[in-house]
């Protein structure tokens, strides 16, 4: 029995707006342009899932409307809740005074901080670790066959950096380095986990898709 799991961080969403929570025009057409990929290399998938956020649910579609295999919500794949995080440390979630640099160090600080008990958020850096890997529990377990689903940086990051055993901080700069619809594959084989891809972008390798690299 072996499980080919493939997590795809969402499409690029509407990072400056009022609702984060929607991909924008490039981010449906980063997720397409991967369907044509996996259409194009003839990976079929069993199954494609996501979590239960707007911008993972959209990336799975768009996915699916180019390879003709219904999306599922799985519960648990839902990113972290950085505004509580960043709210409960003294800070404005996307203050317009930082640069996307300072955010994103202003945030790591704070992950950091979350993940040895230093800071609070909207859930404990362990119940957000279970919850994850309940939800890789139920992507993989007792099937045989390629899953494809759409998740977010910091879940993603997250089940890798349990799955291999690494620190906190191992988990943080693979959240913070997450690229929208970057590839991360496993493969499980009921003993073993075998980790052969992260972040990967194949579907925007190309000189005129090189705008399209984004990550937030």
């Amino acid at each position: 029995m072996a499980v080919e799991l493939w997590l795809v961080r969402h499409g690029q969403a509407a990072f400056a707006s009022d609702d984060y929570d929607r991909l924008t025009d490039l981010g449906w057409q980063q997720a397409r342009w991967l369907g044509e990929h996996l259409r194009g290399m003839e990976v079929g998938f069993d199954r494609i899932a996501s979590g239960t956020l707007r911008r993972q649910r959209e990336t799975a579609e768009a996915v699916s409307g180019v390879l003709g295999v219904a999306p599922q919500v799985v519960p648990g794949l839902e990113e972290y809740d950085a505004k509580a995080l960043l709210a409960k440390a003294g800070f404005q979630d996307r203050d317009p005074s930082l640069s996307r640099r300072e955010h994103f160090k202003r945030l790591r600080g704070v992950l950091l901080a979350w993940s040895e008990g230093r800071a609070e958020g909207a859930e404990t850096w362990v119940a957000f670790r279970e919850r994850v890997m309940a939800a890789i529990a139920t992507l993989t377990e007792g099937r045989d066959g390629r899953v494809l689903a759409a998740a977010s940086g910091g879940s993603i990051a997250m089940a890798l950096s349990t799955i291999l055993n690494l620190a906190p901080e191992q988990m943080i700069e693979f959240n913070l380095q997450a690229r929208n619809t970057g590839i991360s594959r496993l493969v499980f084989t009921g003993r073993r986990v075998y980790f052969n891809m992260f972040n990967a972008i194949p579907h925007l390798e190309r000189p005129e898709r090189r705008h399209a690299e984004t990550y937030s």
